[in-house]
């Protein structure tokens, strides 16, 4: 008596190939359970319905132990030919410019493509290509021609980096950029008419720095200015401050023996103008351990990167630190990574949505970012 039985039970599909091979066989007294991890990747990948969790499970009524191997032996087989089929991808494509074709499909490739080591690519006229490996590898392409994946492989480290899911972020971020290029700041409106002081740097952030530098915007009134700057904790009791006539000021924070895992508050006043910065933003000092582990990613992600990082590998380092809170110095690689990629427009539009999402109105934001005409 043939039996085949395929859990989940409640799986609308049942594949036919593997339905094939049992009908090859008279299969009646022995028995084998095979649990197949390699086919549950396999199927993950290769059926929407599968998830990382399936339990695969074959029961198969045999007469003979050849009989048993030699299915056996057809499952092992099979695995390799449908894994080279989906492929794994190794490769996000984060930028493109230029006519840049997937061979495979014969489609253009767009941002968020996944690439597998048997693709290649034709790449035609001016080109800019821009790829994430999983391992946290940046790697820029200019070059026309045939692109071999797998050629690409030697410039990544083989080890294991952890940094799949600043990948998958740094994806999704470079899509919304996309989208979002043409969405003003939701505060723009509410903004432009009002007669306030605009604090550009640092916004909201967590900090591992021992100094920072807080920039703001100019005169309300287009007169020469005094400000007082204040660093205030959250009861606001004035931690420090400063009278001056600049837009800028460093402040070593190390210096005020502030504690940490706290919230201390910056602002700004137009002393001669009786203006106040509507605005406060919270600093929050990272603690010891927190700083161990984050500045251990860190180099971790730098090892993956060159002497000279580009617009690709500061793209990244941003999307790490924004991840991670740390949006000082997002801001920062950011703003690098528009002003080595600024012919790739991909990058401004990446500045531009991050200066959005950390609630930037959009006044400021064209102070801070060169419009595109």
């Amino acid at each position: 008596m043939r039996t085949f039985t395929v859990y989940p039970k409640n799986m609308s599909f049942r594949p036919k190939l593997v339905a094939h091979l049992l009908k090859k066989n008279d299969f009646c007294t022995s028995s084998l359970t095979i649990k197949a991890t390699q086919i549950e990747k396999t199927f993950d990948k290769t059926f929407s319905f599968f998830t990382t969790n399936l339990f695969l499970g074959v029961v198969i009524m045999t007469r003979t132990f050849k009989q048993t191997l030699a299915f056996a032996l057809a499952i092992a087989i099979m695995l390799p030919v449908l894994a080279m089929a989906q492929g794994d991808e190794i490769f996000k494509v984060i930028a493109c410019k230029g006519k840049i074709t997937l061979q495979r499909t014969k489609k253009p490739v767009n941002v968020g493509s996944g690439l597998n080591s048997a693709d290649q690519l034709r790449m035609e006229g001016p080109v800019y290509l821009g790829l994430v490996h999983k391992s946290g590898k940046a790697i820029e392409l200019r070059s026309e021609g045939i692109i071999v994946i797998s050629d690409l492989l030697k410039q990544v480290s083989s080890k294991s980096t952890g940094m799949d899911k600043l990948v998958g972020f740094v994806v999704n971020s470079v899509k919304g950029a996309e989208e979002g290029k043409n969405i003003k700041s939701a505060s723009v409106e509410m903004s432009l008419n009002v007669n306030k002081l605009r604090l550009i740097s640092p916004r909201t952030t967590k900090t591992i720095d021992d100094e920072m530098t807080f920039t703001w915007n100019g005169s309300v009134d287009g007169k020469p200015a005094n400000y007082l700057f204040t660093i205030t904790d959250a009861n606001q009791n004035v931690r420090f401050k400063k009278e001056l006539t600049e837009t800028q000021l460093a402040v070593n924070l190390k210096s005020l023996n502030l504690e940490k895992d706290r919230c201390y508050y910056w602002s700004v006043t137009q002393t001669n103008a009786q203006v106040l910065s509507i605005e406060s933003y919270c600093l929050y000092l990272v603690n010891d351990a927190e700083t161990a582990s984050l500045s251990g990613q860190l180099q971790t992600l730098r090892q993956e990167q060159g002497a000279q990082p580009n617009a690709l590998d500061k793209l990244m380092l941003g999307a790490f630190y924004e991840q991670n809170g740390l949006t000082y110095r997002a801001m920062t690689a950011y703003k690098d990574a528009a002003a080595i990629g600024g012919d790739v427009e991909i990058f401004n539009d990446s500045y531009r949505e991050f200066l959005r999402r950390t609630g930037v109105d959009y006044e400021t934001m064209k102070l801070m970012v060169k419009e595109q005409k």
